[in-house]
């Protein structure tokens, strides 16, 4: 743990507080941002670090994923974080999701990890697909490759091709590349429009 205005470490409580452009580094993972308080057991000799609080400016990265916001709250012992702030990100090898309220990454089950992002939240994959919603849950492979995206009201996926689609909900499919829509289906593809309760866009 690095920090520019001040390091305390108070060992009774076993916490790290700095302030001023703060760096934390834990094998793989790091963090930067203006402050941190930083949690890890009393008990034994290892001192890892078991929560993370970080406030002003954070960039949270953990291998290939980058994860930006006001506030990162993370419990390690649960391999779970909780980012808020109006532009809070979280960008992999696959896309990007973003959020204006806040975006829940948990990665209990690395093979099927689960990102929560809610309040106007956007996924755009790198192949040019874009999701859109209120919330959005995706479930993502350890390498950031997406699986699924369900995506709830003022729904929107927009194809590589330009169409666009909006529903109350809507289900992704990465893999088949399909996009289940339900309820108050509006397709919209050049100069024709769909309308129906359910519809299958490719």
């Amino acid at each position: 743990i690095e920090a520019e205005e001040f390091l305390e470490w108070n060992q009774n409580e076993g916490a790290y507080i700095a302030k001023g452009n703060v760096f934390v580094q834990q094998n793989q993972s790091s963090i930067n941002s203006g402050h941190i308080v930083a949690r890890y057991t009393t008990s034994g000799e290892t001192r890892n670090i078991t929560r993370v609080i970080a406030t002003d400016a954070v960039t949270y990265i953990e291998g290939r994923n980058t994860a930006k916001g006001d506030k990162l709250d993370y419990d390690l012992t649960t391999s779970l974080y909780v980012l808020t702030g109006k532009k809070a990100s979280v960008e992999g090898p696959s896309g990007i999701m973003t959020a204006t309220k806040s975006i829940t990454y948990d990665s209990s089950d690395n093979n099927n990890r689960k990102v929560t992002a809610i309040g106007k939240a956007r996924y755009e994959n790198t192949d040019g697909r874009i999701v859109f919603g209120d919330k959005l849950i995706a479930h993502v492979e350890a390498d950031g490759t997406l699986k699924t995206i369900d995506a709830y009201e003022n729904t929107k996926v927009i194809t590589t091709n330009g169409t666009k689609a909006t529903a109350d909900r809507l289900n992704y499919v990465a893999s088949t590349s399909l996009a289940n829509l339900d309820g108050n289906v509006e397709i919209i593809d050049k100069e024709n429009v769909m309308r129906g309760a359910k519809a299958r866009i490719n």
